[in-house]
């Protein structure tokens, strides 16, 4: 028996489960807990080596999830947001 249900995971295989099985076994460990509940929202982080950058929180999807840094309101994607910021700093929701 596989103790990792994750283990050997494929988009083609992910596809075949259903939403409830998927949503038992979605690992949220990539998600900066810093930034859980703010998706959707512009926010002003100070990285750990001080840089201060602003991004939209997005999350991405799949079985391991990340947020991401969106640029701007009509981006659908952008870079992973690091896991741990020295500050973060709500801004405004973004409609």
């Amino acid at each position: 028996m596989n103790a990792n249900p994750l283990e050997g995971m494929t988009a083609d295989k992910w596809e075949k489960l259903s939403p409830t099985q998927r949503e038992a076994i979605r690992d949220y460990s990539g998600l900066s807990p810093q930034l859980k509940g703010l998706e959707g929202w512009r926010v002003e982080a100070v990285t750990t080596w001080g840089e201060t950058v602003r991004f939209i929180v997005g999350r991405s999807t799949g079985w391991r999830p990340c947020h991401i840094e969106r640029s701007r309101r009509d981006a659908y994607g952008g870079p992973a947001a690091s896991q741990q910021y020295a500050s973060v700093r709500k801004l405004y929701q973004v409609l």
